[in-house]
């Protein structure tokens, strides 16, 4: 239920991280050019917009970084896996109908290239050219 719940976080980070750093004017003037921006540093977010902007992406990079990592040492502890659930059960594990046929194709494709071996131990002579 945790994890589930972090990685809802995550994602909402990613999106609110993505848009933010959208948003940001660049040199060629990013989006905020569309809402209006006409160069004197207003914009329809205000005049000081690019403070609040740059504060904004450092936090979310940093809650980025740190979700990331906290993720991945939370997935790597985790012990619940679908395969070792039905091997503790005694269970096999089933095979899609695709991997079924492409065995048994295989199999016989491998019986069809078996090359006989001469039993006899006469010497061949060479072709002649």
């Amino acid at each position: 239920m945790l994890f589930t719940v972090l990685i809802i976080l995550y994602v909402v980070i990613c999106i609110a991280l993505v848009v933010i750093v959208l948003l940001q004017s660049g040199k060629g003037g990013g989006l905020t050019g569309i809402f209006g921006s006409g160069g004197g540093g207003q914009t329809i977010f205000g005049a000081r917009t690019g403070d609040v902007m740059t504060k904004t992406t450092t936090v979310l990079a940093i809650c980025f970084m740190l979700f990331s990592l906290f993720l991945a040492i939370l997935s790597a502890n985790r012990t619940s896996s679908l395969t070792k659930e039905i091997e503790a059960a005694g269970m096999e594990m089933p095979i899609s109908p695709d991997t079924a046929t492409a065995e048994a194709e295989a199999a016989d494709q491998a019986a069809a290239t078996v090359i006989p071996v001469s039993t006899d131990e006469t010497e061949v002579p060479p072709a002649e050219q």
